[in-house]
């Protein structure tokens, strides 16, 4: 459900997203998107920004996905996430460097921050990501 509601979101361009999209989206019934979504309102952390009722409950529209649900569904990079894959490349580029020297300096420098180096190299992700998210430049 939240997976449909993060990529609805994001092919509308920024639009509220209908409760009957959402529910073709995902092939459920029209209960149980109601009670899917009735679930999502009062989550902690929020996954939605927000929700539009109609008289007895029931949820018409969705405001946008938050970083958390996008996080919860993987549509959305985590400082850890990206600090694995720099390690990855780095061991990858190691491994196809044919310099010698080179490929020594990418091997160490990969076993540091896959080591002792790993936290700063998560914190580094971590900074990117939120000034990313925040708009800074």
């Amino acid at each position: 459900m939240l997976k449909a509601i993060v990529e609805l979101y994001e092919e509308s361009g920024g639009r509220k997203d209908r409760a009957g999209d959402i529910q073709k989206r995902t092939g459920f019934d029209e209960e149980t998107v109601q009670k899917a979504l009735r679930a999502l309102k009062p989550a902690n952390p929020p996954y939605v920004t927000s929700m539009k009722e109609m008289s007895g409950g029931f949820i018409v529209f969705v405001g946008a996905p938050t970083p958390e649900a996008r996080r919860a569904v993987g549509l959305w990079p985590t400082a850890d996430g990206l600090a694995d894959n720099l390690i990855m490349a780095m061991s990858q580029a190691a491994d196809q460097e044919p310099d010698e020297e080179k490929r020594g300096r990418l091997k160490t420098a990969a076993s540091w921050f896959g080591n002792a180096g790993r936290n700063v190299l998560v914190d580094v992700t971590a900074a990117v990501i939120n000034r990313q998210i925040s708009g800074g430049a």
